[in-house]
């Protein structure tokens, strides 16, 4: 019997995307308005003195809006606990490597914002011609389809551009912390892993489940299976809280409940991290971004990277993350791809060889420059007992480790991931990919849960609403599955 098909991602709440599409209308809307650009034009140049000549469009990012005030002599750009982790990032990145990020002026909170819109980031804008993925993109693509790899892009070009991703991705890799978190930068420049770790998917679930930030994990980490934990607890957590279109019906919530709780049980028994030290030192996490692609890698007319931005949830990592080939090789990621993770892999192996080749010669001049040592003193190879990064990725990819930091991540990615290749990966054969064969791993208490959680989603599916918790009421129905 073939495996259970399943979608590739979980569905997000609709209604709360609905009433969030809504909410960010009316907020671009405020956006447009003269006294507006007026008042972000005088706080720019009250930290950026110089001749303004012009304040251009808005532009919304991912999660902030960017205000270019052009100067005659130059030019700048725009977007409290987020900015303040990605200042310090940039500013640590640009103390360390050789990475182009762009001159911080000045950042401040809400309130320090006499325009209303929240905290602010004034730096250096970077002149470029366009973002890498534009010039690695597939030409015939429709202005406004997600951008892929150009299958008949030259050898040459390929290769110019993915050897300039591979020394950033070196680099970056060589900056490490004795914890896992988000950087903080004291009053005499000095970085230190001072705040939790924030990253994409704890925004997604407040955002698409309506979850109380202060359930969130709040500390920062010592080891990575702690924090393999703390995320493996999320995933449950946007089941618990996401209201609309979180299961299809009893099976399928019966799959997810159980999916969710064996993660956490891998993850609580360190299974999920095996061989994850960085060469040896279990207390040195790498610097990591989700984010970082070539669409937030800039280039100049000759297709030189000019500046990296966007490094909002960038932050100490386990060194697996690191380890891992980057997903962004083919521009989309493999559950956006058409047939999901099969094919995508069939497409990503090639492009992948391609890019460890050239990471391997990034490797090479690294260990051969003799200047490093007074340049660039954070990036060491130690000729004798570091594994090159080119042979970790090697490996990640060849034994799938890559999937679990990948299914980690991402709370909507996780169940076709799960049962396709993880559940088989570690608790042997599965021919209905599903949970049935699985039950005998639960304990008399989570299979008590697992029936009061599949009562209560299909109770929720026959009212589309979205759903308010206060902190009482969440961290009491968290309680009930968290065993």
């Amino acid at each position: 019997m073939p495996p259970k098909p399943r979608f590739v991602s979980m569905r997000r709440d609709d209604l709360a995307w609905e009433e969030n599409d809504k909410e960010t209308d009316a907020w671009e809307k405020s956006l447009h308005k003269a006294e507006l650009y007026r008042a972000i034009a005088s706080l720019i140049k009250k930290y950026r003195p110089g001749e303004a000549v012009e304040l251009h469009t808005p532009i919304r990012g991912g999660y902030n809006v960017f205000y270019r005030l052009e100067y005659k002599d130059g030019i700048v750009r725009f977007p409290e606990e987020k900015v303040r982790y990605e200042v310090a990032t940039m500013r640590c990145i640009a103390a360390k490597t050789t990475i182009p990020v762009p001159k911080i002026y000045h950042f401040g909170t809400a309130a320090e914002n006499p325009t209303g819109l929240g905290p602010f980031i004034i730096m250096d804008y970077v002149d470029h011609e366009m973002t890498m993925s534009e010039a690695l993109k597939d030409p015939a693509l429709e202005p406004d389809e997600r951008h892929e790899l150009d299958p008949n892009i030259s050898a040459e070009k390929l290769e110019f551009l993915y050897r300039q991703m591979a020394n950033i991705v070196l680099q970056l890799s060589t900056v490490t912390f004795p914890r896992i978190g988000s950087l903080v930068e004291d009053e005499d420049g000095q970085f230190s892993v001072s705040g939790r770790p924030l990253i994409q998917n704890m925004n997604n679930l407040i955002e698409f489940t309506d979850m109380p930030p202060t359930l969130l994990p709040s500390q920062t980490y010592s080891t990575s299976d702690e924090w393999y934990s703390a995320m493996a607890d999320m995933h449950l957590a946007q089941l618990v809280f996401q209201h609309n279109d979180a299961v299809i019906d009893e099976d399928d919530a019966r799959d997810k409940y159980v999916a969710r709780q064996l993660f956490r049980q891998l993850a609580s028994k360190g299974q999920l991290t095996k061989d994850d030290s960085n060469d040896g030192n279990p207390s040195a996490f790498p610097l990591y971004s989700s984010d970082l692609r070539p669409s937030n890698v800039l280039i100049d007319k000759d297709l030189k990277v000019v500046g990296v931005i966007d490094w909002e949830f960038t932050y100490a990592a386990p060194p697996q993350f690191s380890f891992d080939p980057p997903w962004w090789l083919l521009l989309k990621c493999p559950d956006e791809w058409d047939g999901a993770y099969t094919p995508w892999m069939e497409a990503y192996e090639p492009r992948l060889e391609t890019f460890l080749r050239l990471l391997e010669d990034e490797e090479k001049k690294m260990r051969d420059s003799s200047e490093i040592g007074s340049d660039l003193t954070n990036l060491s190879l130690e000729r004798d007992r570091r594994i090159p990064l080119s042979q970790r990725m090697r490996e990640s990819w060849k034994h799938k480790t890559w999937m679990i930091s990948y299914a980690a991540r991402n709370s909507w990615e996780f169940d076709g991931l799960f049962w396709r290749f993880l559940d088989p990966m570690y608790f042997g054969p599965n021919e209905d990919a599903d949970h049935r064969a699985r039950l005998g791993l639960l304990s008399q208490k989570e299979l008590e849960v697992m029936e009061h959680v599949v009562k209560t989603k299909m109770e929720e599916s026959k009212e589309r609403i979205l759903v308010h918790w206060d902190h009482d009421d969440a961290a009491a129905q968290l309680a009930k599955v968290m065993i």
